[in-house]
């Protein structure tokens, strides 16, 4: 019974444990060896109460070095550009490179004029040979009044004047082969009489000084070997200053250069193509006295200046004051240039103030013009002005006696083809419409038109070689007489 009893407890023990859970397995061990039972019977006292199995304490895991802390994660790279974006970009950087270049190209088109004269000291020699037909001059007198009988009773016959006392121009100065009996051009320099003549047109001497504060000098005369005498022209002499190298801008005084049109970039005789000036550089090619700006801002190029008086070229007249008025004359251009070719130019300039040779202030002269440049598109170079303006003039007894009246407009176009590099032919074709009246001493009928057709030979960098061909149409019924041109040039310019 008591074995029975037992039993029946262990059973319980064992039901008691079977609802919880498993306890980990024991670390192994070695088993302990087993006793025989005695083999006395068992007492008869009840054996005591087996307690229940425990779970023995898990061993202690080995001790191990702490884990490196984690790397930090790289942070997200941004996304990549499309390809729009990139394509974006690249624009960009060929529109400011074009920018870039276009503000070069303004830069050499302001300096052009004087772009032989980089240099500290350059001197050139220009000898030319000419012949003119009749007596070399362009004009003729109105015998008569036949042509112009409204002056009659005004101005005597024989200072009524048919035709352009500088259509006959031979050299890169303007200067007529003769004057003949002008009375507004009072200096006859060659007097040729329409002989044959080989001269030496002029030798220039240039003078340019890079200082300090990016300040520079510059001076450039010609001495003009005449049979009359030698004529020593200071034709430039100023001082210049860029104020800044963030922006293109060149500010200059003294003896200045023109700011009309654009044939006044290259007048002088290393840089002209052509031997001759067109029959309007007469209004946009002086050389004033006065303060000038001018700017480059990308296609954009600007140019103003206050002068003592207008930027006429008064090369052989007379001018008896420096300035006749105490207001200044105001002037200026605007050039914009379109990618077409190497650069399409097209400006357009004004100018307004006192009229010259007198010194009221409520006498006004003004000068308007457009010009079109278009350079090497496939070899060729077009370049177009027209020009238009008027001198009020002052009358006291016969009109324009005190200050004389002028009013004139005329355009030139020029087309040349560089053939070869040392081989530039071109023509021109010119026309000046013109009344230049002063009382009773004398009246230009200035109605011409010009062609003209050369070659440019430039042989090396020094050595030009020009010659050309002019025929001379008289306009508004005058009768056409001998005063056709043939004139060359030979210019040799040192380093």
């Amino acid at each position: 019974m008591r074995v029975v009893a037992a039993i029946a407890l262990a059973c319980a023990s064992s039901l008691a444990y079977a609802d919880e859970p498993a306890p980990p397995p024991p670390a192994p061990t070695t088993p302990a060896p087993t006793t025989p039972p005695p083999t006395t019977p068992a007492p008869t006292t009840p054996p005591p109460t087996t307690p229940a199995p425990t779970t023995p304490p898990p061993l202690p895991a080995p001790e191990q070095a702490p884990a490196p802390a984690p790397e930090p994660a790289p942070p997200p790279l941004p996304p990549g550009p499309n390809i729009d974006d990139l394509q974006d970009k690249l624009d960009t950087l060929q529109r400011q490179q074009e920018a870039q270049q276009r503000e070069i190209d303004g830069l050499k088109d302001i300096d052009k004029s004087i772009e032989w004269l980089s240099r500290f000291l350059t001197a050139y020699v220009d000898v030319g040979a000419f012949a003119v037909g009749g007596d070399g001059s362009g004009i003729r007198s109105d015998l008569g009044h036949i042509h112009y009988p409204q002056y009659i009773g005004r101005t005597p016959a024989p200072w009524v004047f048919e035709g352009d006392p500088r259509s006959t121009a031979i050299n890169a100065l303007g200067e007529p082969a003769d004057t003949s009996d002008s009375r507004e051009l009072t200096d006859d320099t060659l007097h040729s009489g329409g002989h044959p003549t080989v001269l030496v047109n002029s030798i220039g001497l240039a003078i340019g000084k890079s200082l300090e504060h990016d300040i520079y000098v510059t001076a450039f005369a010609e001495l003009l070997p005449r049979p009359a005498g030698d004529i020593l022209d200071v034709e430039l002499a100023n001082i210049k200053y860029r104020p800044s190298h963030s922006y293109d801008l060149v500010i200059e005084a003294g003896k200045i250069d023109s700011v009309l049109g654009v044939e006044y970039r290259t007048q002088d005789a290393p840089n002209r193509i052509m031997v001759t000036p067109s029959l309007i550089a007469r209004y946009t090619t002086g050389r004033p006295y006065g303060i000038d700006a001018r700017l480059t801002r990308g296609q954009l190029v600007l140019s103003g200046a206050l002068t003592n008086g207008n930027m006429m070229d008064h090369r052989f007249e007379r001018e008896h004051s420096l300035h006749s008025t105490w207001l200044p004359n105001v002037a200026g251009h605007v050039q914009y240039k379109i990618p077409f070719g190497h650069g399409l130019k097209i400006g357009i300039s004004a100018a307004a103030g006192p009229q010259d040779d007198q010194s009221s202030t409520d006498i006004a002269q003004w000068h308007i013009g457009a010009d079109v440049a278009l350079t090497d598109y496939n070899g060729w170079d077009i370049v177009a002005e027209y020009v238009q303006g008027l001198q009020q003039g002052q009358t006291r007894l016969i009109p324009c006696d005190v200050a004389a009246c002028l009013t004139y407009k005329g355009a030139y176009v020029l087309v040349d083809r560089h053939v070869v590099p040392w081989f530039t032919p071109y023509v021109r074709i010119d026309w000046r419409d013109a009344v230049h009246t002063h009382g009773a001493q004398f009246v230009y009928e200035s109605h011409v038109a010009r062609a003209t057709i050369g070659a440019h030979f430039e042989m090396t960098t020094r050595i030009l070689a020009k010659i050309e061909y002019t025929f001379n149409r008289e306009l508004d019924g005058i009768p056409q007489f001998a005063d056709d041109v043939v004139t060359s040039s030979l210019v040799v310019a040192t380093d």
